[in-house]
This record gives structure tokens, C-alpha cells and sequence, in this order.
């Protein structure tokens, strides 16, 4: 039996295209249906939990590393790098709302994650 190279090109892209829709489902249900406080429960300990800034089950944008930030629905590594740099540059938030300075960020994604990220005595 003789396999042509367009059948060939067809059931890899089909293949790709399955893998990269089954990671992006992952990825898109893991950021709406995970609750921070629940991820801060399961994976930090009480102490790490405090010295990463979250508090009540929120995530301290001041304090939070790539990966915590990353977890966050809408927010990607390539934005938790963006909110990071910025912090680095800027010095700390003194708002949630003060996100939408970061690029990539706008009304839609603060939103989205106003109930999950704090600054420090914003509660």
C-alpha cells in the first residue's frame, strides 16, 4: 500500500491540530475553573503561601512570581513577564486597576481577574 505525501501532510497537520486544540482546552479550563485559592491551597504551604503575598486567597501582585501570575484566567507567561517588568520598573502597585498600564492588559482581562489579585492592603 502506497501512502502519498499529501495523505501524509494531511494526517500530521490533523494530528497537530488535535494536540494543539487539546492543550489549549487544557489551558483555557485550567484558568476559569481553578480558583486561586484553591491552587494556593494545594500547592504552597501556609508559610509559602504568606511569603508570596497571597492573602485570603488572593494573589499579591506586588509579591507574586511568573508561575502564580501565570496562573491567573487570561494571564499567559507572556504577560506575567509584562506585569513583573513592570513592577521592576515602576516599583509596586498601589492599585489592581493600575494593570491596565501593563501591556496586554485591558479592561477585559482585569476584570476577569479582579476577585483573584490584591495589593498590599487592598482587600
Amino acid at each position: 500500500m502506497k501512502i502519498s505525501p499529501t495523505g501524509i501532510f494531511v494526517a500530521v497537520t490533523v494530528a497537530f491540530l488535535v494536540f494543539v486544540a487539546g492543550f489549549y482546552a487544557g489551558r483555557c479550563t485550567a484558568g476559569r475553573t481553578v480558583e486561586v485559592s484553591a491552587y494556593t491551597a494545594t500547592t504552597a504551604s501556609a508559610s509559602e503561601t504568606e511569603a508570596s503575598g497571597a492573602t485570603a486567597g488572593r494573589i499579591n501582585i506586588n509579591t507574586a512570581t511568573l508561575e502564580e501570575l501565570d496562573s491567573l484566567p487570561g494571564i499567559g507567561p507572556v504577560i506575567a513577564q509584562r506585569i513583573i517588568d513592570y513592577r521592576d520598573t515602576y516599583g509596586p502597585f498601589t492599585s489592581v486597576s493600575q494593570l491596565k498600564d501593563v501591556s496586554g492588559i485591558g479592561d477585559g482581562i482585569l476584570s476577569g481577574i479582579l476577585d483573584y489579585i490584591t495589593v498590599e492592603g487592598d482587600q
